[in-house]
């Protein structure tokens, strides 16, 4: 289905919202708060001008991760306008990234994963299954790091990721073996730690993810760059919250 309208848009928005790596790094070296707030104001956060006083309101941390929030709704909100009606499903991972399900009930999260695979491969693009195939890898790490931090061997893995599920089972419940392996297979700049909490996490695989990002921003007329705007979205936010959390401490 031609994306060519909607991508084009997309571009012309993508350069007021998205913070260049330069910014990015001149606020995390200079350790701002003042910078970090005026350049939340520069590329549209719009939560923030809704604290009568964002140099003073945002020292609460609740305060400031609402701006994120807020700022991820807003992106999926936009992407939904530009998707074609049969398409529309691409939100539910969006949302998944926004208010990840509970871990407690991991047959939910396979199913969810399981499904949203076969919806990618309905699109028939590479990019898109790489995406998904990255993302249920991801996904198995953390459900490997949940059942080993409550010492329980896990019931389930997702299926149709790069690594067989069945080889989170044998590896389990050695971190050290896993590690082994990561190095053999697609992330060998991937070092697991077996107290890692999952945003540490995102941040090892955000690597892999912006690989794809770069890529998808050389199809002009496919929906590549609409679902991929998200996750550098994602990403972006995840970058304000270290530096913001840096700052703070």
């Amino acid at each position: 289905m031609n994306y060519t309208f909607q991508v084009a848009y997309l571009n012309t928005i993508r350069n007021k919202k998205i913070i260049p790596k330069n910014i990015l790094q001149e606020i995390e070296t200079n350790k701002n708060l003042s910078s970090l707030i005026s350049v939340l104001k520069e590329y549209k956060y719009n939560k923030i001008f809704s604290l009568s006083n964002p140099e003073l309101e945002i020292q609460d941390a609740t305060n400031f991760e609402s701006v994120l929030y807020a700022e991820l709704k807003e992106t999926i909100d936009f992407i939904n306008t530009l998707l074609y009606e049969k398409h529309k499903w691409l939100t539910q991972i969006m949302e998944y990234f926004c208010t990840p399900l509970d871990f407690k009930d991991i047959n939910s999260v396979v199913l969810f994963f399981e499904n949203q695979y076969n919806l990618f491969k309905k699109l028939s693009s590479l990019l898109c299954e790489k995406f998904i195939k990255t993302i249920i890898d991801f996904e198995n790490i953390k459900i490997f790091l949940s059942f080993l931090k409550i010492e329980r061997t896990p019931i389930e893995f997702i299926s149709n990721g790069n690594i067989q599920k069945s080889k989170f089972n044998e590896l389990f419940p050695s971190v050290e073996e896993l590690n082994k392996y990561l190095q053999l297979t697609f992330y060998p700049k991937i070092k697991i730690e077996p107290d890692l909490q999952n945003e540490n996490l995102y941040f090892k695989f955000n690597y892999y993810l912006e690989e794809l990002i770069s890529q998808s921003k050389f199809f002009y007329f496919t929906i590549e760059p609409i679902i991929f705007y998200f996750f550098e979205k994602l990403i972006e936010t995840q970058k304000l919250k270290k530096i913001y959390y840096e700052i703070k401490n």
